[in-house]
């Protein structure tokens, strides 16, 4: 019996494919089924699928007449015959132990879905990679090894895990509730209805804390990338409130529900498009599609101050009421927070040496903006934890603080704690460093913004660091 079936679309990414494809059929599960869906590709990565399907009777090689990723997975889950269907994307990697442990957390919790935490990584010019956690319980206020509901998510305000490919998923429950891709052109976001159908239709859905899969942020191809992405969510929006409109989700918990999720994927492509580039034309249309149904949702109640945060509810009042203030307004906050980032990295840059102070997650986040910046400088970590002295991090050696400033007495200390700065200052200050020798990290904390952003960065000229 196969046990799952694994989908992995892909289209021209010959220099990520065998790693890729490595990583799949490395798995410890033996009772699986690997369905390469190709839509075309011209550069040498549908001889190496060729290949792979040649060695390994588990890989199935699938030709797709369509170039869109929801065609291409449509194909995949009708060919599948897996008890659960999984996802790899053909620029990502997973971990050996991922099916087996997701599959044993599904058939245990008899689960409609089993997703997991994972980890984000950047490749740096030296071969280096940064892992950063992705927590669910952090970043959608998940509550692990719980069982979960629609109703679940009905009522929160925190928008749900948006990813599909850290899980896998009951192949006859995705039959029954008819829950398909769009088949829209291109790879276009198309995983946006489908995770949406997912929760509002699963009646047992379980969340793991362990990091099995492991998404790229530095393919410059990606879809996440794309500056037509505002246009690409509008029309996986559209589709799903058709989808939720057939299906009869029209309760006002429902409705609510759909509202605040549309909400979300209106503004946070927008404003991070205005950061470090300019979106595609099409989108102030698009814009204006997305403001139409979000007025629709405040007239019908759907969408009110008591169903967003403060912050959320005021943007969405002036981007409806107020298209050209707030499109001055989100200018001006995405130039503040993109200057704030080109001001911190041109001031670490003209350091002769850097020692950043923590080794927990905010220093990962630090040291993975500063060196995808091209920023050589970071000499150590060093940490008041005695237990982590002498320990391997990030490619340096953690060091205690005393130990920092007898090695390195004329280097820049960048605080990544910002929680006891003060109390650390006053220690740094008391081995002798100066008060302008001394910064306290406060920029980005998210693993996912902190590599997006150094994404956009490396596309502008003005963010090439020279040391």
């Amino acid at each position: 019996m196969i046990k799952v079936s694994v989908l992995m679309p892909s289209l021209n990414v010959v220099r990520y494919i065998r790693e890729c494809m490595e990583s799949v059929i490395s798995q410890t599960m033996e009772e699986m089924e690997v369905l390469c869906i190709d839509a075309g590709s011209t550069d040498g990565t549908l001889e190496i699928l060729e290949e792979y399907a040649q060695k390994d009777r588990r890989v199935r090689l699938i030709k797709a007449d369509k170039k869109s990723y929801g065609h291409q997975m449509n194909l995949g889950l009708k060919e599948a015959v897996g008890e659960y269907i999984g996802v790899v994307e053909t620029d990502d990697l997973i971990r050996p132990k991922m099916y087996e442990e997701l599959y044993a957390a599904a058939r245990k919790n008899n689960a409609d879905y089993v997703k997991s935490d994972f980890d984000i990584f950047t490749t740096l010019e030296d071969g280096q990679r940064i892992f950063l956690r992705y927590s669910l319980k952090k970043h959608s206020g998940i509550t692990y090894d719980a069982i979960y509901t629609p109703q679940d998510f009905l009522m929160r305000k925190q928008t749900i895990d948006i990813f599909i490919w850290n899980g896998i998923y009951r192949r006859d429950f995705l039959l029954e509730k008819g829950i398909w891709f769009q088949e829209t052109p291109g790879a276009a976001f198309q995983d946006c209805g489908f995770r949406y159908q997912v929760v509002l239709n699963a009646e047992r859905g379980v969340f793991l804390e362990g990091s099995f899969y492991r998404y790229r942020r530095d393919n410059v191809d990606s879809s996440t990338y794309n500056k037509r992405c505002v246009l690409f969510n509008l029309a996986e929006c559209k589709n799903l409130l058709r989808i939720a409109k057939k299906a009869g989700m029209e309760s006002q918990e429902q409705t609510a529900f759909l509202a605040r999720e549309c909400a979300v994927i209106a503004f946070a492509p927008y404003t991070e498009l205005l950061m470090w580039g300019q979106p595609a034309d099409g989108t102030k249309e698009a814009l204006e599609g997305f403001r139409t149904i979000l007025k629709d949702f405040i007239e019908h109640g759907s969408l009110d101050r008591a169903s967003v945060t403060g912050d959320a509810w005021m943007e969405i009042r002036m981007f409806v009421e107020n298209p050209d203030f707030y499109d001055y307004y989100a200018h001006l906050k995405a130039e503040t927070a993109a200057q704030a980032i080109l001001d911190f990295l041109h001031e670490i840059a003209k350091k002769r040496q850097v020692v950043l102070f923590g080794s927990g997650f905010v220093g990962s986040c630090a040291y993975c903006l500063l060196r995808n910046n091209r920023i050589q400088n970071i000499v150590s970590f060093c940490d008041n934890d005695e237990r982590k002295w002498g320990s391997a991090y990030m490619g340096s050696m953690i060091i205690s603080p005393k130990d920092a400033v007898e090695r390195f007495p004329d280097a820049f200390y960048l605080i990544t704690n910002a929680g006891h700065s003060n109390e650390i200052q006053k220690q740094l200050l008391a081995l002798g460093v100066g008060r302008d020798q001394i910064m306290t990290y406060s920029l980005t904390t998210s693993p996912m913004d902190c590599t997006n952003i150094v994404m956009r960065c490396s596309s502008r000229d003005s963010v090439q660091i020279s040391q």
